[in-house]
Parts: structure tokens; C-alpha cells; sequence
């Protein structure tokens, strides 16, 4: 039976396997990253960190400071219900007095001057949870461009990518961190349209590491391995 077909199946586990070795993951700056792998990296890190920024900013700026906004109208209605109450308390001096009715017209009083104080509270609360809100963008931003940073690297050590260029797609990167990170808050403030522009800016300043060849990096080195083991070679033969 002829061997060809089995070599020929082998040859195409290997490229495969060296394409899904291309693509993967990996925080070792020695490992080779295509042009495939890092348009992967930035579409899944660009993904990942997207979804946590927006949770994150959700969290701090909706969900929280609303739970404390209304435990804190809650506490003042009964605070302004009570003052209300015992102030109709004082006024009827003695006379008759309906209790029950007496609450019920505390209650409305109360009601109605908690909802002038309503958008005060919660502008108040959510003002306390804001610095918390901003600090999480900031790190989800730092781990971001860190990540981006690293699939960067490879991906110009596999191409040979140096000098100015290595710096400019460093700046890309974190262009494309810095406006992922802080997207929600940019969203919220109108801000998206004007900061997009970092965005783009950042996409096109790693061009240099997209466009790059591939391997150039590895043959690179062979080709010092192969001139030393040259020069070594020749140095015996001395």
C-alpha cells in the first residue's frame, strides 16, 4: 500500500495544528502569533472586555447606587412621615384625635415632600458610587491593553517587526484598550462618536504588525543559528 496518502494526511494535521498554534492564546512572547491569530485576539479580548466594562459601569452607576437611593428615600420618608405625624399630634392640644387619619395625612405630606428631594438622593448616590464606577473601567482598560500588548508582541516577533514600528503598535493597542475600556462611560456622556476616533487611530497603528509576514522571525533566527553553526564549523576545520 502506498504511503502517500497517509504522508499527505500528516502533512495536513501538521499545518492545521501549526495554525491552531498560530491562533491560540498564550501568554509566552516566544510563541509565533499570524495575522489571523492576532485579528482573533483583538476581536475576542476587544469582546470579553467590552462585555465587562458594561456590566461593571451598569453595576456601579445603576444598580447600586438605585438600591441606595431607595433605602435612603425609604428612611426619609419615615423620618419626614414621623415629623408630620407628631406635628399634627401636637396641633390638636388635647381634642379629639383620629390617629389613624392623622397617619394616612402624614403619609401624603411625607410622599409628597420626599418626591421634591427624589432626584437630589439618587443624583446623590450615584455621585458616591462614580469613583468606583471610573476605577473599574481604568482596570478592565489596563488588562485589556496588557493582553493586546502581548498578542502585539507576538505577532511583531513572528514578523520582525522593530524599531519605530514596534512602538506605534504598542500606542494601537492601547488606543484600542482605552476606548473599549471606557466605551460605557463615553456612551452615556455622548462622548462615543468623538472618542471613536481613537479607536480607529489605534486599529490603524497596528497595521504594521498586521501586514507583517509570517515566520520572518523564525527564519530570522535559523538564519544566525545556521551562520554560527557555520562559523563554528569552520573554526574546527582550522
Amino acid at each position: 500500500m502506498s504511503p502517500i496518502p497517509s504522508l499527505e494526511l500528516n502533512e495536513r494535521a501538521g499545518f492545521l495544528g501549526c495554525g491552531i498554534t498560530l491562533m491560540n492564546f498564550s501568554l509566552d512572547l516566544t510563541k509565533p502569533l499570524s495575522r489571523a491569530g492576532l485579528l482573533v485576539h483583538v476581536l475576542l479580548l476587544g469582546g470579553l472586555f467590552f462585555c465587562l466594562s458594561k456590566g461593571a459601569f451598569h453595576y456601579m452607576s445603576h444598580t447600586l447606587p438605585e438600591s441606595g437611593a431607595e433605602k435612603r428615600l425609604e428612611e426619609v420618608t419615615r423620618q419626614a412621615e414621623d415629623k408630620a405625624f407628631a406635628k399634627a399630634k401636637a396641633a390638636a392640644k388635647g381634642k379629639a384625635f383620629n390617629e389613624a387619619a392623622a397617619r394616612e395625612e402624614a403619609k401624603k405630606v411625607a410622599t409628597e415632600e420626599v418626591a421634591k428631594e427624589k432626584e437630589e438622593i439618587h443624583h446623590h448616590a450615584v455621585e458616591g458610587w462614580a469613583p468606583f464606577a471610573i476605577f473599574l473601567l481604568i482596570l478592565s482598560s489596563i488588562f485589556c491593553g496588557g493582553f493586546l500588548s502581548i498578542a502585539v508582541q507576538r505577532r511583531m516577533n513572528d514578523g520582525a517587526v522593530q524599531g519605530v514600528f514596534s512602538l506605534l503598535n504598542y500606542l494601537g493597542a492601547w488606543l484600542i484598550a482605552g476606548y473599549i475600556g471606557f466605551y460605557p462611560y463615553l456612551a452615556q456622556n455622548g462622548l462615543r462618536n468623538s472618542w471613536s476616533v481613537a479607536f480607529f487611530a489605534g486599529l490603524v497603528l497596528i497595521l504594521p504588525a498586521l501586514l507583517a509576514g509570517e515566520g520572518k522571525g523564525h527564519d530570522h533566527d535559523h538564519g544566525h543559528d545556521h551562520d554560527h553553526d557555520h562559523g563554528h564549523g569552520h573554526s574546527h576545520s582550522h
